[in-house]
C-alpha cells in the first residue's frame, strides 16, 4: 500500500509539473525543484517523526499534507483544462494554467474554512427494543478526529464545546481519535476529559491508532475518560448493548460474528465498528452500526475512491427493516486540514421507544 501511495502521489506531481512547464517553459528547473520539495516534504516529516524530531516534523507535515490535498484538487482542474484544450486549442497553456491556479487557490481556502466548521447532524431512530422512559436517549458520535501532527487545539476545543452544549446521555468515538505525536497529546486529552455523558463515554480503535501505536493510543483514550471496548460488549441503560470491535489492522481483531451471537437479541444492539463494512453474517444481529473511516472522501475527487472501496454512503441507511448503519463523514481531518464538498460533522442520535 505504501508503494502504491508513493507511485500515485508521484504521478500526480509529475502531471502537474508537466502542466506547469507547458505554461512557463523558461522556469522548468525552478518548477521541478519546487515540486520535488513539496513531494518529499511529506516523507521527510514521517522520517523525522520516527526520529522524534517533532518541531521540524510538524512543519514539514503541515506542508506535505496540505500539498497532498491541494495537488488532488489541482489534478482535477488540470485534467479538465487539458481536455478543454483538445476542443479549444486557442485557450492556450498559459491561460489554462492561470485558470487552474485560481480555481485551486479558491478551493484550498474553502477547504481550510470548511474543515474548521463542524456541523451537527441530527438523526432519530425508534425501536420497540428501546426501553420506554421519561425522555428519549441521546447519543453523540464523534469519529476520525485524527489528533496528532496536524491537529489544532482550538479546533478540538470547539468540538468539545459543541458536544457539551448538546448535553448527550452517551458519547461514542468510532475510531481514529489519535493519530501520531502521541507523546505530545496531553493537552488534547485534557480537552477530551471535558466531554460529559452521564451514561458513559465509549470508544473503539481505528486503523490510525494501530499505525501510531495501538496500546499507547488506547491508554490516551482511557485517560480522556472513555471506556474502550476491545472485542467486548457492555449493557447500559435503556435496554442498550454496545458492542465494540477492534479495527482489522489490529493484531487483536477477533470474530465479529461470534461476538454478536452472544448479544441478547431482546436488547437494542449498537455495533461500534470503525470501517463501514457490513458482514453478511452479522445482519440481523445488531440494530445500529456506527462507523466512520471514509471521511466522506474528505476532498473531492477522492470521494470516488471511497465509493469504490466502500459501498456505504454517508448518513443513515436502513439495511433491513428496523436495522441501520450510520456512516459519519468524520469530525476532524486526516493529513491535509481541509474539507472540500465533504464537511465534518458531529452526529446527535436520538433513540426513542415505539
Amino acid at each position: 500500500m505504501i508503494l502504491v501511495f508513493v507511485a500515485i502521489f508521484g504521478l500526480i506531481n509529475f502531471y502537474l509539473l508537466r502542466f506547469t512547464v507547458a505554461a512557463y517553459p523558461d522556469f522548468g528547473w525552478a518548477a521541478t525543484a519546487v515540486f520535488a520539495a513539496l513531494f518529499l516534504s511529506l516523507f521527510a516529516a514521517i522520517f523525522l517523526e520516527r526520529k522524534r524530531v517533532y518541531g521540524a516534523s510538524a512543519i514539514l507535515s503541515w506542508i506535505g499534507y496540505s500539498w497532498l490535498g491541494i495537488s488532488g484538487m489541482a489534478l482535477l482542474y488540470a485534467a479538465v483544462f487539458d481536455l478543454l484544450q483538445l476542443f479549444l486549442p486557442e485557450l492556450g497553456d498559459r491561460l489554462a494554467f492561470h485558470c487552474v491556479a485560481g480555481l485551486t487557490l479558491a478551493s484550498t481556502l474553502y477547504g481550510f474554512l470548511s474543515a474548521s466548521r463542524v456541523s451537527v447532524k441530527r438523526v432519530e431512530i425508534s425501536s420497540p427494543k428501546i426501553e420506554a422512559a421519561a425522555r428519549p436517549i441521546t447519543l453523540v458520535q464523534i469519529s476520525d478526529l485524527h489528533l496528532g501532527d496536524s491537529s489544532i487545539l482550538g479546533r478540538t476545543r470547539r468540538v468539545v464545546e459543541t458536544v457539551r452544549r448538546l448535553e448527550p446521555d452517551i458519547v461514542v468515538s468510532t475510531g481514529d481519535l489519535f493519530d501520531g505525536f502521541l507523546s505530545l497529546m496531553g493537552p488534547y486529552v485534557e480537552e477530551l476529559k471535558r466531554l460529559e455523558a452521564p451514561q458513559g463515554k465509549f470508544a473503539i480503535s481505528g486503523n490510525h491508532e494501530v499505525y501510531a501505536g495501538l496500546e499507547e493510543a488506547m491508554d490516551l483514550t482511557k485517560a480522556a475518560g472513555f471506556r474502550v471496548l476491545r472485542q467486548e460488549s457492555l449493557n447500559t441503560v435503556g435496554n442498550l448493548t454496545f458492542v465494540g470491535l477492534e479495527d482489522p489492522a489490529s493484531p487483536k481483531a477477533a470474530d465479529e460474528s461470534a461476538l454478536l451471537s452472544a448479544v441478547d437479541g431482546l436488547r437494542f444492539a449498537i455495533l461500534l465498528k470503525h470501517r463501514p463494512e457490513i458482514a453478511p453474517e452479522s445482519i440481523g444481529r445488531f440494530d445500529l452500526q456506527l462507523s466512520g473511516h471514509t471521511h466522506g472522501g474528505q476532498i473531492f475527487p477522492f470521494h470516488l475512491l471511497t465509493k469504490l472501496v466502500y459501498k456505504a454512503r454517508p448518513g443513515l441507511t436502513e439495511l433491513t427493516p428496523g436495522r441501520y448503519l450510520y456512516l459519519s463523514r468524520g469530525t476532524g481531518a486526516w493529513g491535509p486540514q481541509m474539507r472540500f464538498l465533504a464537511p465534518p460533522e458531529i452526529t446527535l442520535i436520538t433513540l426513542r421507544a415505539c
